[in-house]
């Protein structure tokens, strides 16, 4: 989980950042009372490589920036539950003699007593990462990491070696600071802003020259998760470790039922939505009541996407749902989802069934079948995905309509539904009923 403020200041309103100190302390002891228990990152690290199971509660706490509002309120709570957190630190902010004054972040003397009371790891955010630079002639601002630094005395950008030089001699740098001046074995980075690329303004090949370097200087990196990824991290050797963002937007109930609706699902699974058993949205709009879970656009999207958190790991299984479309002209019944880039999809639309797939955002070519489906006549039918070994097939009604061969990057992954309309008129899609078991049982029997 990630939180950066924890602010105590009553006039102090709610943002998408920062955490009231009664709203954490009250998420924290929600947590504990349910049972879970915080790692150190030495721990997590053991796990993904398959070294140290891990307690089916666990879960790790993690600050940004090296705020002194991240340290003096929440240490009492840590220390009264009996938790540990990490601190990613801007050493550019927080360490040197000049520092130890510093009114927003912490010292080099603040730090040493948070480590010596063993309740505090600290980690890297960057030296001067959050400082933004200079991207053109024109004056414009960017990020540190993922843009490449305009030169005014040379009247140009800096190299690719140049900029290859600039972000490896920061990050480790970064490295060096903690465990010069702090004596501690420094395990992993954390990206400003979350940006590794994404957000760049002239360099968009940064991204993989930003990863290729935190790797060969950090054993783990640390993002936040986006709203279509799966928000556990499961005991896969990934160099990305996904993170929660948290804040007082979030209540602690609603914290804790995104923990639990986390946990792994058997692949023997039924849903008829009398209560949301982990269904996330990835974007649009998403509802569950008691005549179903409804999956619509929004004003910000003109599409929608729902995926069940816990079914990460599944792999070979038949998926059928009972659904109707009410409004729109196309949906799709995803398997070996792993997020919004990497899936295997059925395809519905009035004309056609088709078996699609995306890896890594690319589309690959379609297996289509013309069929005249009434979909869009807002009909009930039972559509179905079926997922074993390298190959996919679409049902319709109790039928198999089109199979085709996954490629070998989508090994497994869980269920979810897409809704789109080519007009842009609106769309929404009803779902009555979902069962899931490792061989096709065609018709919903529950």
């Amino acid at each position: 989980m990630l939180y950066h403020g924890v602010i105590n200041d009553v006039k102090w309103k709610p943002d998408e950042v920062s955490i009231r100190t009664d709203d954490f302390k009250k998420q924290m002891f929600t947590l504990k009372k349910a049972g879970y228990q915080s790692i150190r990152l030495e721990d997590y690290l053991a796990f993904i490589k398959g070294e140290k199971e891990l307690p089916e509660k666990s879960f790790m706490i993690t600050f940004d920036d090296g705020r002194k509002d991240s340290y003096y309120p929440v240490d009492p709570i840590l220390r009264a539950l009996d938790y540990m957190a990490v601190m990613n630190v801007i050493t550019g902010r927080s360490l040197g003699l000049d520092k130890e004054k510093t009114f927003f972040h912490l010292s080099q003397t603040e730090l040493r007593k948070m480590i010596d009371s063993g309740r505090w790891e600290m980690d890297s955010h960057g030296r001067n990462d959050h400082d933004y630079i200079r991207v053109d002639s024109e004056g414009k601002d960017g990020h540190f990491l993922s843009n490449k630094l305009w030169l005014a005395e040379k009247n140009r950008l800096e190299t690719e070696e140049e900029y290859k030089k600039r972000i490896y001699d920061d990050l480790l740098g970064s490295k060096n600071d903690l465990e010069k001046k702090l004596g501690v074995k420094v395990l992993a980075f954390a990206y400003p802003f979350n940006d590794f690329g994404q957000a760049s303004e002239n360099f968009p090949e940064s991204r993989d020259i930003i990863v290729n370097t935190a790797s060969s200087i950090f054993p783990l990196s640390l993002v936040q998760s986006g709203s279509s990824d799966f928000p556990t991290n499961y005991a896969e050797n990934s160099f990305l470790a996904k993170r929660i963002t948290v804040s007082s937007l979030m209540s602690s109930e609603e914290l804790l039922q995104l923990l639990e609706n986390g946990q792994s699902k058997s692949m023997a699974y039924e849903d008829n939505f009398s209560q949301n058993k982990g269904w996330l949205r990835g974007w649009g709009n998403i509802t569950v009541e008691k005549s179903g879970m409804f999956i619509s656009n929004s004003k910000e999207d003109d599409s929608g996407l729902a995926f069940l958190s816990g079914s990460y790991l599944w792999k070979d299984y038949f998926a059928q749902a009972k659904v109707s479309l009410l409004k729109g002209n196309a949906f799709a019944f995803n398997a070996r989802y792993y997020d919004e880039n990497n899936y295997v999809s059925c395809d519905f639309s009035d004309g056609f069934v088709s078996l699609t797939q995306r890896i890594k955002g690319k589309g690959l070519p379609d297996i289509e079948v013309l069929q005249q489906t009434g979909l869009t006549s807002g009909r009930e039918a039972e559509v179905g995905i079926y997922v074993v070994k390298d190959q996919a097939s679409c049902y319709l009604n109790g039928k198999p309509v089109v199979t085709g061969t996954i490629e070998k990057d989508l090994e497994h992954g869980g269920i979810s539904f897409k809704i789109w309309d080519s007009e842009r008129k609106g769309t929404m899609l009803q779902v009555k009923k979902i069962q899931v078991s490792e061989n096709p049982q065609i018709g919903l029997n529950f």
